[in-house]
């Protein structure tokens, strides 16, 4: 009995040393494990603070970079960042900075995110209605971090996005603008991926996208390929290196003498991307006249009017007078011309008070939605309805959606104040489902 009360106690006090030990190992694990966590935090603020001229993010768009790409500038100061962009609303000027707060912190891994608002940065992941957002992260974890880059991924939608310094003499409104300059003056939608006088591929920009190609066959035959693509201040950079004809490409540059991309790639040189006209490309004069408008209206069915499209700015926009059918009335919106396409494209927009009716109106165009979260994010990643020609004698062609080019709808919303939201509208006050304009004969004027 003695000998087996000895066991017993022998058996408890090495349980109890095992768990002590275990405990202690623990602890000493934890202990390590949160260390390496802070000092890796703390290396992270030091190095975003380091870059005297602040950072360059290339931030991809979408799941799986399916919309493309956008420059962010960035400086941090320990507690504040001072952010600019390209782009942003329509009011935004490039170059101009938004400060808001950011953190450095550790979860599961060292991250850094904007969790105070940031009109530009937080437009792309703000809700737009119906569970939906452009896909666009705030909150980053930092694969990677060293004074000459910074590898992070997005923390909801996955992307993985490079920040390099800005070069200290490189002054961000002057960087952003050049970028901005690049995208205007290489305005075409297609061009043809050549080495030498041999045409490779067709690259053709898509539609509703910050900067994507999509990829053809010599023949107009989709390869069912999507190259994802960032504007630099030079021309140019895929994401990621494109293989064609055992020749790999990433870097281009645009010389506007020759209107064509050059690659800088080593063993590339000769490849370039030709910009050439569609075919069925318009001119911007060609859509300036008085025109019948038919339509079908959820509010008062099927009919005709007389409408007209007027030039606003030479080469960028027009003016359309639109009826609000009910009230046999008409409203004015703006017409953006596509230098791109040779095609017209009517917005989603705001349209400011309207004297007659002392609301503010709001067009959501392309969509069965609201007004007021189209006209909050960036123009070019809005719905919209894109003129398609059917006839050229008389001209004529059907306003439809511009990302599937078929049959879509234009909704005129009402709104108690120009701070568009939910709180604020009164409803909508036109709604259609068809617009078709054929311009008007000589007989018919």
């Amino acid at each position: 009995m003695k000998k087996y009360l000895s066991i017993c106690m022998l058996l408890a006090l090495v349980s109890i040393g095992l768990q002590s030990c275990l405990f202690s190992e623990e602890d000493i694990f934890d202990e390590s494990s949160a260390n390496r966590a802070t000092a890796d935090v703390a290396k992270c603020r030091e190095i975003l603070k380091e870059a005297p001229n602040g950072w360059k993010l290339e931030y991809y768009v979408g799941s799986n970079y399916s919309s493309g790409a956008i420059t962010f500038l960035m400086n941090f100061d320990g507690k504040q960042a001072q952010i600019a962009c390209e782009g942003g609303t329509d009011d935004y000027i490039p170059g101009e900075k938004v400060t808001s707060l950011y953190q450095v912190k550790t979860e599961q891994s060292t991250m850094l995110t904007f969790d105070a608002y940031n009109p530009l940065l937080h437009s792309f992941s703000a809700p737009l209605g119906m569970n939906m957002n452009l896909e666009g992260d705030y909150e980053f974890i930092i694969l990677e971090a060293s004074p000459e880059k910074i590898i992070l991924q997005g923390k909801k939608y996955k992307n993985i996005m490079e920040m390099t310094p800005l070069p200290e003499d490189e002054p961000w409104a002057t960087y952003l603008k050049n970028i901005v300059k690049i995208e205007k003056d290489a305005f075409l939608n297609t061009y043809n991926l050549k080495r030498g006088e041999e045409i490779l591929k067709v690259f053709k920009r898509a539609p509703g996208t910050l900067s994507i190609f999509d990829v053809y066959n010599t023949n107009e035959e989709e390869t069912g390929e999507s190259l994802a693509y960032i504007y630099t201040d030079k021309g140019f950079k895929l994401r990621t290196p494109y293989v064609v004809n055992n020749v790999s490409v990433q870097h281009f540059t645009w010389n506007t003498l020759t209107r064509k991309f050059t690659c800088t790639d080593e063993g590339a040189t000769d490849v370039t991307l030709n910009e050439f006209y569609p075919e069925g490309y318009f001119q911007y004069k060609d859509f300036i006249g008085d025109y019948i408008l038919g339509f079908n209206s959820y509010m008062t069915g099927s009919g005709y009017t007389e409408v007209t499209i007027t030039p606003l700015v030479e080469g960028e926009t027009y003016k359309l007078s639109l009826p609000l059918t009910y009230f046999r009335t008409y409203i004015d919106v703006i017409l953006k011309y596509d230098r791109g396409s040779g095609q017209i494209i009517l917005d989603s927009q705001d349209l400011g008070l309207n004297s007659q009716f002392q609301y503010y109106f709001a067009i959501a165009a392309g969509t069965e939605g609201y007004a007021h979260p189209e006209i909050s994010i960036i123009s070019r990643l809005r719905n919209g309805l894109i003129s398609k020609v059917e006839s050229t004698e008389p001209f004529g062609f059907y306003l439809v959606d511009k990302m599937t080019q078929t049959n879509s709808a234009l909704m005129v919303w009402a709104y108690s104040s120009d701070q568009y939201s939910e709180s604020t509208m009164a409803g909508y006050i036109e709604y259609f489902r068809y617009l078709m304009m054929k311009k008007k004969t000589e007989e018919e004027q």
